[in-house]
């Protein structure tokens, strides 16, 4: 029989949530490659990985997760994002994404990928997307209303200060300690303290952690989740690199502290070779 997925409880909304989510950006939001994609979309599904994460400006991503959640939606935690800032374009996103998705819920929205102070004077103006995104809870089209930041934790704790969000969704791997804004340092202890749910992102730097003479996917996955995070949104090219996950997911074992500073240290060489995937932010 094969091992079920370890499960966290995904901060105060009480989901049980596997520490291995899908996430929609690689070969998932390549149009070119669709039944390649599904195919990856589906057996995830299968193998028990239900937080499918996908966003408005990830090319062709959530159509093809609506084709592959078509049947199977019940099956499914689905998370999307919008990075309009205004009212009325934050409503267009969810109107264009719950269509594209072929659903008329979504388990969860992000306001996405917050990163500078002017963002959150914005979003919270009286005609800012923040009153989209409250509506759209009140209004059960959105279960749960999550936030994403890649550069700026403050930012992100700001945000998190005027609006009860459910979630964030943040950068984590070895390297992270080591940038000057960093979320494993100023933001996790914080998320923790408030109760949201935590879901971590560029677990792989973008690909650019993995190699010959860098890391393995377990190991990267491993320093992850051997945080006080709920779940790692991973990004899999091929069924290849999803069943490797897979592997790494039911075999975790958290890491001592000794191996994560033992990783951080390898890591800081890397460190200004994954930065501008997500602390650069235009």
């Amino acid at each position: 029989m094969t091992r079920e997925l370890p499960k966290r409880t995904y901060g105060k909304t009480g989901v049980r949530m596997p520490i291995l989510a899908l996430g929609g950006a690689g070969v998932l939001q390549d149009a070119s490659r669709t039944a390649e994609a599904v195919a990856i979309i589906r057996e995830a599904v299968e193998q028990g990985v239900y937080y499918l994460d996908t966003a408005q400006q990830y090319r062709d991503s959530e159509r093809i997760f609506g084709e592959a959640i078509d049947g199977i939606r019940s099956k499914v935690f689905v998370s999307t994002k919008s990075a309009r800032r205004d009212y009325d374009g934050a409503w267009r996103d969810l109107e264009n994404s719950l269509k594209r998705l072929r659903t008329d819920r979504l388990e969860q929205w992000i306001v996405h990928h917050v990163s500078y102070p002017h963002e959150i004077d914005r979003l919270f103006a009286p005609d800012g997307a923040i009153k989209a995104f409250q509506q759209a809870k009140e209004q059960k089209i959105v279960q749960y209303v999550g936030i994403s930041g890649h550069n700026d934790p403050q930012v992100i704790r700001t945000a998190m200060e005027r609006f009860p969000f459910d979630m964030a969704l943040i950068p984590l791997n070895p390297t992270e300690p080591h940038h000057p804004r960093t979320f494993a340092k100023e933001f996790l202890e914080y998320a923790r303290r408030k109760g949201v749910g935590l879901a971590v992102m560029k677990v792989m730097g973008v690909g650019r952690l993995v190699g010959e003479g860098k890391f393995t996917v377990s190991e990267l996955f491993r320093y992850a989740l051997s945080h006080p995070i709920h779940t790692a949104v991973i990004l899999p090219n091929s069924l290849r690199e999803l069943r490797e996950l897979l592997a790494a997911a039911r075999a975790f074992t958290p890491m001592t502290p000794d191996e994560l500073r033992a990783l951080e240290a390898r890591a800081k060489p890397l460190t200004d070779q994954v930065a501008g995937m997500y602390h650069q932010w235009p």
